[in-house]
């Protein structure tokens, strides 16, 4: 994709790794991540890596609909947080948990229908398909309007946050995404003929 124009959605931005390596590349960069402590860390990132210009930070969890919702955090850990306590806790159960609230917002609410995305990477711990739900309208774009895809498919977390990789797939074939590749536990995405 470089060389291309367009946007890359980094959904669950955590500290920004990937924001910045699309960002030195040329891309502009939309970063969605809820948790204070690593909002910091990416507004560090953008300071030191001098690409101000090209990424958009968004204090939210990215959903299915606007308003805000419960967030548990580990304490001392920033890459496990998550919508559901169990899911939260599944990869450190001795981590103390706090519960905040964080805004919610639609994907397709941001995405202007004119604005081309080129790529959509979620990971944010089960929460997949509701991010996903949320941008049905940027989703179901046609064929080479459509962004590829790449979402962690962890069924621990789907199920842990009420959904699974069944639902998810099923909701990615009805809006054209009929080609899904695994790699580990992520899923890549494109819409074919």
């Amino acid at each position: 994709m470089k060389g291309e124009n367009g946007i890359f959605l980094d959904v669950g931005a955590n500290v920004g790794m990937a924001t910045f390596a699309a960002a030195v590349m040329g891309f502009k960069v939309l970063a969605f991540e809820p948790v204070f402590e690593n909002l910091q860390k990416i507004c560090e990132g953008i300071y030191f890596n001098r690409v101000g210009e090209l990424v958009e930070v968004y204090e939210a969890a990215a959903s299915d609909h606007n308003g805000n919702i419960t967030f548990h955090k580990l304490v001392g850990r920033l890459d496990n947080s998550a919508v559901s306590a169990t899911g939260a806790k599944l990869a450190f159960k001795s981590n103390e948990e706090i519960e905040v609230q964080v805004k919610t917002i639609p994907l397709d609410e941001v995405i202007q229908e004119t604005e081309r995305v080129l790529l959509i990477k979620i990971d944010v711990q089960g929460w997949e398909y509701h991010v996903l739900k949320g941008a049905s309208k940027l989703l179901s774009r046609k064929k080479g309007e459509a962004p590829y895809l790449i979402y962690e498919e962890d069924e621990r977390l789907l199920q842990a946050s009420n959904s699974s990789a069944k639902e998810i797939r099923e909701f990615l074939h009805s809006v054209g995404y009929n080609h899904c590749t695994q790699h580990g536990t992520d899923a890549h995405c494109t819409k074919t003929d």
